[in-house]
Formats: C-alpha cells, sequence, structure tokens
C-alpha cells in the first residue's frame, strides 16, 4: 500500500557531500552467473569496466583487480519496480535500505503519487507534508535536476502520478474536472512523457484519484496507450471487491492499448482469501487472449499505509485540514464513525505517530490501545488521527501466507517493496518502516530460492529483466557483453534475510558486493558513499 511522503530523515541531499567514484576494472573469477535472462546458472569470468560488462574472459587481462567469486552468484543488480522513495532521495540520496539488499534501480511515482507535477494543492499538499524539504521543481525534468545535486546511489525511473496531475489542475474536490482542466492534465501527462516518464500510475483508494471519474481515467489512460507507456495501478478494492476491481482494470487496459501492472496483488481480510486464485487466474486469462497484463508482491502479510485510509472518501475532500475539522466535528464524526464499521482492530498496528510518547504508542494495536483507554477501537481510530493530526501510519495485517506464496509464485509476478529508500539510522520523528524496506528482496530469496520452491534463474530474472522490461528499462536487470554493470555478487552459504517488525532496519547478511554503473555502492555489508546512480528514461 501506499502511504504519504512524510516529514523525516536528515535534509535534503543527505547533508553531506556525495562521494564521486570512478568506474574500475574488475574480474569476477569462477563466479556462479545467473544473467538475468532466465537462462541455467553456469560458471563464468566476469570483467566490468568503463562502468560496463566487457565480456566473460577466461582469465583477467592486465590492469583488472580480480574478485575471488568461487562459491558466490554473480547476479544482476534488482529492479525494484515499485517504490516510494521520490521525496525520500531528495533528503538522503544514499538509499541504504534498498543498496544493502541489492536494490540498484528503482521505479518511483507509484499508487497515483509522484513528485510531479506539482502545482496548486498538490504543491501545498507536498509542502505541509514534507517541511523539511522546499521542492523548487515543478516537472520531471526540475525533479531530475534536484536528484542530481545531491546524487544518489540507485538508478532511479518513475511513473507520473495520476493524483499529481488531478490534484495540481482540480485539487482535492470531488468533482469531474471542466473540459479545459481535463485539456491541462493531458498537457502535464504528456510533458512528462516527453521528460522520460514510464507511464502513468493510479490509486484508486486515495484522494484525489478517488474522485476521478470513469471518463476522465479513460482519457488519460488512452493517452498512455498511445505513448506506449505503462499503467501501474493500486485497484480501487483489494479486499471486499478485489475481482470487481481487477476486472475492471483489465477490460480499461484492454479498451486503452495500455500495458497494465497490478500494484502489490493481496486480498485483504480473511473473508476475502478464496477470491485470490480467482484474481491470478483472471489475469492469465487475459494474458492468454494477448493482454499485457502482470502484477507485483512483497513476500509479507501486512501492509502498510496512512491510518485514515479506514475512512470513506468523502473524508478527505478538500484537503487535510477539511479532514481534521470533520473529524473534530461531533455530527460529522458519527457519520464518520458509522461509515468504518467494524474491523479486525487487533490486525490494525501503529507503526509510526510522531510526536510525545510515541513510543507508547508504536507496536500497539488499535484493539489494545482501545482497551487501555476505555473506548471503542474506532473512537480511538478517529481520537488518535485528531491528536496525531494525520500523521500516523499503521501495519494491517490479515493477509494469508498461502495467497502470498501463491502470487510470488506466479510466472507473471514481479518482486517489489511498496517501499521507500530509508537510512540505516533514523530521523528525529520517522517512526518503524516496514521490514520490506530493507527485507523484501533478500526475505523472496530466502523463502523461494533458497528453499527450493523456485529454480534460482526463473526468481532472479523475475527481480530483474522482467521488471525492468515492464517499466521500459531495456538496457537493466541482465549481465551481457556491452550492458551496464549493475551487479550483485552474493554467498549463498552465508545469506540471511534479518528485517523483522520488531527490527526493520538490519539489512541482510550474505551480500559481498553491489554495484550501480560500474562503481561499487556497498561491500560487505555497508554502503562505500558512492552515488553514481543515473535517472534512467531522459
Amino acid at each position: 500500500m501506499y502511504h504519504e511522503p512524510s516529514a523525516a530523515g536528515t535534509a535534503a541531499g543527505g547533508g553531506t557531500d556525495p562521494v564521486t567514484l570512478k568506474p574500475e576494472t574488475l574480474y569476477f573469477r569462477g563466479a556462479e552467473l545467473i544473467d538475468g535472462t532466465g537462462a541455467p546458472p553456469r560458471r563464468a569470468g566476469v570483467l566490468v569496466g568503463e562502468g560496463k560488462i566487457l565480456g566473460f574472459p577466461g582469465a583477467a587481462p592486465p590492469g583488472a583487480r580480480t574478485v575471488a567469486a568461487e562459491g558466490r552468484w554473480l547476479v544482476p543488480g534488482f529492479v525494484d519496480v515499485h517504490s516510494h522513495s521520490d521525496f525520500w532521495l531528495l533528503r538522503d540520496g544514499g538509499a541504504e535500505g534498498k543498496i544493502l539488499q541489492g536494490v540498484t534501480t528503482e521505479v518511483v511515482g507509484n499508487c497515483g503519487s509522484s513528485a510531479f507535477p506539482l502545482a496548486g494543492e498538490r504543491l501545498r499538499r507536498v509542502r505541509d507534508q514534507n517541511p523539511d524539504l522546499d521542492p523548487d521543481f515543478r516537472d520531471l525534468a526540475g525533479y531530475r535536476r534536484a536528484l542530481s545535486e545531491g546524487g544518489i546511489a540507485v538508478n532511479l525511473a518513475s511513473f507520473t502520478g495520476q493524483g499529481n496531475l488531478r490534484g495540481s489542475v482540480v485539487g482535492y474536490a470531488a468533482r469531474p474536472a471542466a473540459a479545459a482542466e481535463r485539456r491541462r492534465m493531458l498537457g502535464l501527462l504528456e510533458a512528462s512523457f516527453e521528460e522520460g516518464s514510464r507511464g502513468i500510475s493510479t490509486g484508486m483508494p486515495y484522494p484525489p484519484g478517488a474522485y476521478t471519474p470513469g471518463d476522465e481515467l479513460v482519457e488519460v489512460l488512452a493517452a498512455t496507450g498511445r505513448a506506449e507507456r505503462l499503467w501501474s495501478t493500486h485497484l480501487a478494492s483489494e479486499s471486499d471487491r478485489l475481482l470487481e476491481s481487477l476486472e475492471a482494470s483489465i477490460s480499461l487496459a484492454e479498451r486503452c492499448g495500455v500495458r497494465l501492472l497490478v500494484s502489490h496483488l493481496k486480498a485483504g481480510g480473511r473473508s476475502n482469501w478464496e477470491k485470490l486464485p480467482r484474481a491470478l487466474e483472471a489475469i492469465a486469462t487475459a494474458r492468454d487472449r494477448g493482454l499485457r497484463v502482470a502484477c507485483d508482491r512483497y513476500p509479507y502479510t501486512a501492509g502498510c499505509t496512512d491510518l485514515d485510509i479506514l475512512l470513506p472518501a468523502w473524508a478527505w475532500e478538500g484537503g487535510e485540514a477539511a479532514e481534521l475539522e470533520r473529524l473534530r466535528d461531533p455530527l460529522a464524526r458519527r457519520r464518520l464513525a458509522e461509515a468504518v464499521g467494524e474491523k479486525d482492530w487487533d490486525n490494525v498496528v501503529v507503526a509510526s505517530a510522531p510526536g510525545p510518547d510515541e513510543d507508547r504508542l508504536r507496536g500497539r494495536s488499535l484493539a489494545s490501545l482501545a482497551s487501555e483507554r476505555g473506548s471503542a477501537p474506532v473512537e480511538t481510530l478517529l481520537d488518535l488521527l485528531v491528536e496525531r493530526e494525520l500523521r500516523v501510519e499503521a501495519y494491517f495485517f490479515g493477509m494469508s501466507e498461502e495467497n502470498m506464496d501463491l502470487v510470488l509464485s506466479s510466472p507473471f509476478c514481479f518482486v517489489a517493496s511498496d517501499a521507500s529508500a530509508r537510512p540505516l539510522l533514523p530521523g528525529a520523528g520517522e517512526g518503524a518502516p516496514h521490514p520490506r524496506a530493507f527485507g523484501t528482496f533478500s526475505r523472496f530469496l530466502e523463502r523461494y530460492v533458497f528453499s527450493g520452491r523456485l529454480a534460482p534463474q526463473e526468481a532472479i530474472a523475475r527481480m530483474t529483466s522482467g521488471p525492468a522490461a515492464w517499466a521500459g528499462l531495456q538496457d537493466r536487470g541482465r549481465l551481457l557483453p556491452g550492458g551496464p554493470a549493475d551487479l550483485v555478487l552474493l554467498d549463498p552459504r552465508r545469506f540471511r534475510d534479518r528485517a523483522d517488525y520488531d527490527r526493520p532496519r538490519r539489512p541482510p547478511r550474505g551480500i559481498d558486493l553491489v554495484m550501480v554503473n560500474g562503481v561499487t555502492v556497498a561491500q560487505e555489508g555497508k554502503c562505500t558513499g558512492a552515488r553514481p546512480g543515473r535517472f534512467l528514461g531522459e
């Protein structure tokens, strides 16, 4: 699930000058090469230089530094096709949480929210939620310039958030866009494609995407199809109306001629678990008739997003000040409590709530807090949102582990974190991230590859070349002669995933080296400080 960028972390650029290193010539001797193409593993020497894969010679040429890689896997850097690092990388381009688990390319701008375009109400909301940042850019070109000032350790690509289009032009009003507003949104979308956006993302449960009528959505998706770009969507429902939402998205993709990537496919709530196999069948059926449909998923049974996602869409109209006013108004509050209804409150757990006594709240379920306060859980929900002025994030448990395995074992599913690139050390008021921010790819490897559930070559392809190709990044995710040297050297004998909900900021063990564009960004579990990442798709 998506959560809005919030104020946390260090100053823009991480507060330190980026380290600049040149690519060096390395010869990886005797590695078990899994090249990302789906080909079986093979033993090979790999020569890296000038930021590229130079070839697979049998011995190190003069001048190359030899890396003893016997017994280790050499794989392409992982491609996180569903990330929310848009503003985090402006705070700290080191991307430690991603680099240390082997991610070398992130695709941001998901769930309808991106760093651009920024205007009107959308710009005001970004400034309110990120007081430590003062974005002086308005478009993708400006965002790229801002990233280059501090440097980034990972490569980056981005979708254009449909919520940004609507929030910048229409604002957060629950009404159809006027004809002139629609033309303005289409113009912003097409301009972003010219500047390198990989497609459009939608977050239909979130404002202002939740206020988008169907014909307006068709217009932007048709423009995306004409530009041969990707549509990534957080479905309108991932619980009670999962199947209806999925079928509607597949139908829209077919009508508009656009490739569809279903974000973090899941079925929330025990009563909906039986729907997940049918959702996978619907995707497979669509693919069989020639539609370009895939999905992504993280290997955890809890999501994480803003706590106010439990409120009805009308509660958010007009922005955060209007939402808080409704939460404080007795009559509106009663309506809100009725609309929220009963939930499995034991499975709603506070992840972060910046402010006094945050440690007392973090890790507590709403059921537990309600019992302590002597109030109904729904009243505790509303009280918390008022007390923390909406700045509460929660873990939402309630997914099936068996369903998670079904999704992640599907050949059309890519591994993705749905998380931001966080630093190892938290900033003031940052709260606890979901462990997926530090452990998505290592958990997938440990649970599905090293357990023998998936062949290494298939699993690696779905972490590398598969998502790269879907995002239109044809030169990433594979280790081929002449291709960029984004790679990970790992030891399968020592490999361990370590991040959990109690201690999420623990990267895996067993990753010996990570390179981005031929520059070493991590070695023996520590980042080097180098920031050789590029914005892809320029």
